[in-house]
């Protein structure tokens, strides 16, 4: 009876001394949690600032280092183009000019394949696009977009002959085995064409010029390319080529950024706001789409 009053007091003297160090154990446990939640909170708030730090600095980039680097595609008549001497000129090149102006920095012009354009944005080479890109859903998910710097549309060319005017008076008829129709690589003319045509061939070139010169040669029965260039090559050719209209006839050509550079597209968009309102914009229009003055200046063009 004593051996057994013995160990039942014993055994309750020990699960007094638990209580203690589980009620210790508890509180511990309910003071950290509010520790645990702050903490979580202040890295929520400094992810959310450090997001915001690097929106904003797309503009300060440039400003800070006094220079706006723009990556384009020389050969795009007349958007983008290169003097005798090397020098860019160009209705797109003008903007920029004026852009950079605006900004009071430098402006450096990036020479980019037009098929690599993007990824040289995206991995920080250049700050904008400048290169006649029109905006298409496929871009649109990769890169922001500003404001309409320019309305064009697809425009087919293909040689002035007789059989020609009676064989084609659309894409559709074009869409033949034999045919080859040739485009710019990776250019709006390549991805619409890639949707449409069905047994005709596409053949890629990586510069304007190798568009007419595979129809002149009669590697490709025509070519597909933005209504402005076809119209300025149609002239400069004396009327050699036939012009086709396509179903794309208002597409948007816009300055491109990475997605986080909000603060520059924004910035461009008020300054070319300004410049339209202010007659530059009209008067670089009439220089390059009518007056044409460059054209004894650019290689290639006459």
């Amino acid at each position: 009876m004593k051996l057994g009053f013995r160990q039942f007091f014993l055994h309750t003297f020990s699960l007094l001394t638990l209580i203690p160090s589980m009620s210790s154990f508890a509180s511990t446990e309910k003071s950290s949690t509010p520790k645990v939640a702050q903490a979580n909170n202040n890295q929520a708030v400094s992810n959310k600032i450090s997001e915001k730090d690097q929106i904003d600095k797309s503009l300060k980039k440039v400003q800070d280092e006094k220079v706006l680097k723009v990556c384009s595609d020389a050969g795009f008549l007349p958007f983008e183009m290169k003097t005798k001497t090397g020098e860019w000129t160009g209705f797109d090149i003008d903007m920029m000019k004026h852009f950079s102006k605006s900004l009071n920095v430098e402006l450096k012009m990036i020479q980019i394949s037009f098929d690599g354009i993007i990824p040289a944005l995206i991995s920080g080479k250049c700050d904008l696009i400048a290169a006649g890109m029109t905006v298409t859903p496929e871009r649109e998910k990769i890169v922001a977009f500003s404001d309409s710097t320019f309305i064009n549309g697809l425009s087919i060319a293909l040689k002035n002959t007789e059989d020609n005017k009676s064989s084609y008076k659309s894409l559709e008829d074009l869409d033949i085995e034999e045919n080859n129709i040739a485009v710019k690589t990776g250019y709006t003319s390549d991805i619409y064409l890639s949707k449409t045509l069905k047994k005709a061939r596409i053949l890629r070139f990586d510069q304007d010029s190798d568009l007419v010169l595979a129809v002149a040669q009669g590697r490709a029965k025509a070519f597909v390319t933005d209504t402005t260039y076809v119209n300025l090559m149609d002239k400069d050719k004396q009327n050699k080529f036939i012009i086709l209209p396509t179903k794309i006839v208002s597409d948007s050509f816009s300055i491109a950024a990475k997605k986080s550079s909000k603060e520059l597209i924004s910035s461009f968009n008020e300054f070319l706001k300004t410049w339209r309102e202010s007659g530059g914009y009209a008067r670089a229009e009439k220089f390059y789409f009518q007056d044409q003055l460059w054209r004894s200046q650019v290689l290639g063009s006459k």
